[in-house]
């Protein structure tokens, strides 16, 4: 059976090869015409145009900003690596920080005592982040490290700087991390504090990172949008 490379293309993607034209010649920022406009103007109902709308959201190359709907900057492209990604977008020329969600201490449970190398009940340090590049909430950090290791850290540790750089001063030296990457949907708490609908994609990377002998640093659990966010590997043969 002959299988039909040029398959038909459905009316919403139509719609948007012509969207995605219309927004070539945007700027980020510039106002993205309303639905019942863009509906009329290519004879669609709402219906399809939504759909072709969804895949532009979804792409990154509009965004909702309260109830109107502008044309998105350009993905952030940062590499998957070893260190701290606010200190990469920065030297990319972005702004970036973080905003505090909290801190908690409390004991291990037995899945978390057995990722740390710590006994069930050992005391865990939790911080909480929300990360940001050019004031745009773009993912969201839980990073867990066994009391033991930071003592203090809590009390001296400015949350806007590079956690990685804080461990360093510490004397504690990164080996390798080893990361699992899924997609997946924020639950409501996680929409919220990255300022989305529960409809946007996420990329989600669990991190153990662990020391130049091998014992774990910290369990980090990092969701990222996929309407902002791109990320790159480089791996030789």
């Amino acid at each position: 059976m002959a299988v039909d490379t040029e398959p038909r293309m459905l009316k919403h993607q139509v719609v948007r090869r012509s969207l995605d034209a219309l927004l070539d010649g945007l700027s980020p920022g510039d106002p993205f015409p309303s639905e019942r406009d863009l509906a009329e103007a290519h004879d669609v109902s709402r219906e399809t145009l939504r759909q072709a709308i969804r895949e532009l959201l979804v792409a990154g190359r509009i965004e909702r900003r309260g109830r109107a709907t502008v044309v998105a900057a350009p993905k952030v492209v940062l590499p998957l690596a070893v260190g701290s990604y606010t200190e990469a977008a920065r030297a990319k020329g972005m702004s970036a920080t973080r905003l505090l969600v909290g801190w908690s201490t409390y004991g291990a449970d037995d899945t978390l005592a057995e990722m740390l190398h710590v006994d069930p009940g050992a005391p865990v340090v939790e911080l909480e982040r929300v990360f940001t590049t050019d004031d745009t909430r773009v993912g969201l950090e839980t990073t867990r490290i066994p009391a033991a290791r930071v003592p203090g850290l809590m009390d001296s540790f400015d949350h806007r700087s590079s956690l990685y750089s804080e461990l360093a001063v510490r004397g504690i030296v990164f080996g390798r991390v080893v990361d699992t990457i899924e997609t997946v949907l924020p639950d409501a708490r996680e929409a919220a504090l990255l300022t989305v609908d529960t409809r946007t994609p996420m990329f989600l990377l669990n991190r153990t990172s662990y020391d130049d002998l091998g014992v774990p640093i910290e369990q980090r659990r990092s969701l990222y949008r996929g309407d902002r966010m791109t990320f790159t590997a480089v791996m030789d043969a």
